[in-house]
């Protein structure tokens, strides 16, 4: 079994990254033109082509549910939830993010991304979104929260639930033998 699902992205993520485009661009331009003969325009240029080249490393791409872990893939990196690992998923209101502000990541710039504090419940959240809606939190075993946005959310709870399901029931039908037999 395996489903994938793909991120979206909403017009006001588009819209927040073409004007950081411009913003960016206009200060090259700026400092260029004000700037003669001094290293401003380049240290302004190496210093945003870094950060700009690792928030791209964690543009959410899509959502895979394996037959043993649920997988968060974006350009670069890879998170895996292991089906033992899964906790606690379930859909959550936009409503209820009203106390979510961005620690280290993005909140538009291609999507929503990185670390955010939840203000309400005082805890850290990583978030894997590609529009501010549709939202899915997943709890795991050791309590790190994910909240990632599938417009197919419905689907992915269940196929997640699914392999949960299997998991458990696997280890609890394996044969009770000496020594790692049937474990991993």
């Amino acid at each position: 079994m395996e489903k994938r699902f793909k991120y979206h992205f909403d017009k006001r993520s588009k819209r927040i990254t073409i004007l950081i485009f411009v913003l960016i661009g206009l200060i090259v331009a700026a400092l260029f033109y004000f700037g003669h003969g001094n290293y401003m325009p380049a240290w302004f240029i190496s210093f945003v082509v870094a950060v700009s080249a690792l928030y791209v490393l964690s543009i959410p791409r899509y959502i895979e549910v394996r037959d043993d872990a649920l997988e968060i893939h974006c350009i670069l990196e890879m998170t895996r939830i292991h089906a033992s690992d899964l906790n606690a998923l379930h859909k959550v209101e936009r409503s209820e993010l009203r106390g979510l502000i961005p620690l280290l990541g993005s909140y538009g710039f291609f999507g929503y991304y990185g670390y955010y504090l939840n203000l309400r419940k005082w805890e850290l959240v990583k978030v894997y979104a590609g529009e501010w809606d549709h939202f899915v939190e997943i709890e795991d075993i050791y309590e790190q929260k994910y909240l990632i946005s599938c417009r197919q959310a419905d689907k992915l709870i269940e196929a997640a639930l699914e392999i949960n399901r299997r998991y458990l029931q696997d280890s609890h039908t394996a044969p009770q033998g000496s020594g790692n037999q049937g474990k991993p």
